[in-house]
């Protein structure tokens, strides 16, 4: 039986680190509409990294559970968007040039939330392979874009990885009848693992 997403006694180092996530969301609302771009950033690079290290932490000490992946999934849905928002704050000139490509992923990310809604009553936390290597990806060119620039070759490889995770994690959806989390990807769920 999957634990109470909320029994706070019960938590792990890597929930924590999930919650301090959720927790971090009006902070990161606060200093994107100040336009306050560098403790903007600070904070979403705490964020996005603590996403990556309560993962690697769960499956470290092998204590990966349903809620884990609960609270990482409410996180992504909670922290993501403000990589989004704070493009049109910050860097306008950047989705005005790339404005299809993004609403193409934009779109794909909504397609599946909603096909997830709708089949689970919930979003998916499928946490593929392909999802983790696509959100290493775009934060590493995300990061690049305010640090350096505009770095093409980064960017069509980040959009078209986090492309191909959106469309698998859509076939998953239509694929498995109950939601499941931790499903290392297509080719392994078709393989019988």
């Amino acid at each position: 039986m999957d634990q109470p997403l909320f029994n706070f006694k019960s938590y792990r180092l890597q929930d924590w680190l999930s919650v301090y996530r959720l927790l971090a969301v009006p902070l990161l609302l606060y200093t994107l509409l100040s336009r306050q771009q560098t403790p903007f950033l600070l904070l979403l690079a705490v964020s996005l990294a603590t996403d990556v290290l309560d993962g690697l932490l769960a499956r470290w000490l092998r204590q990966q559970s349903g809620r884990g992946a609960r609270l990482d999934s409410y996180g992504d849905l909670l922290t993501v968007p403000f990589m989004l928002a704070s493009l049109f704050i910050f860097k306008p000139e950047f989705l005005e040039k790339q404005a299809v490509l993004l609403s193409i992923l934009v779109g794909l990310y909504f397609v599946e939330l909603a096909f997830s809604m709708f089949r689970y009553g919930k979003p998916s936390s499928f946490h593929t392979y392909l999802d983790k290597v696509s959100f290493l990806l775009l934060g590493a060119f995300y990061f690049c874009l305010f640090l350096f620039g505009f770095m093409e070759g980064l960017f069509y490889l980040a959009m078209a990885v986090a492309i191909l995770g959106e469309l698998e994690e859509l076939i998953l959806v239509g694929l498995l009848p109950d939601r499941r989390s931790n499903v290392k990807g297509l080719y392994w769920l078709l393989q019988g693992e």
